[in-house]
């Protein structure tokens, strides 16, 4: 059982609480918006045969406080928490950072 536990901890990322922001911008009115990212909720385990770097998913859909756009991010990770590529709809990509 102690091995099965030390697996699962090791899969994850080492800080179970760790809170990312990743900032967007609308490509209709230009707001830049800051998103909270939890890694205990946020994180989508994935399984790529072609890229086994890629293992984390975060995809969220974001709507201003200014402008009601719905905007979609979606971001690749690998383990340690760095983007491998990222995918939008209706924005633009800024930034990705740990709290």
């Amino acid at each position: 059982m102690k091995l099965i536990k030390r697996f699962m901890r090791n899969l994850f990322l080492s800080d179970p609480a760790a809170v990312f922001y990743a900032a967007v911008k609308c490509s209709d009115c230009g707001e830049e918006i800051n998103v909270r990212i939890e890694s205990s909720t946020d994180f989508q385990i994935a399984y790529n045969a072609h890229n086994a770097a890629h293992c984390y998913t975060i995809k969220k859909e974001i709507i201003g406080k200014t402008c009601f756009n719905l905007m979609e991010l979606t971001l690749a990770l690998t383990k340690n928490a760095k983007v491998l590529f990222v995918d939008t709809k209706a924005c633009e990509f800024l930034k990705f950072d740990k709290e």
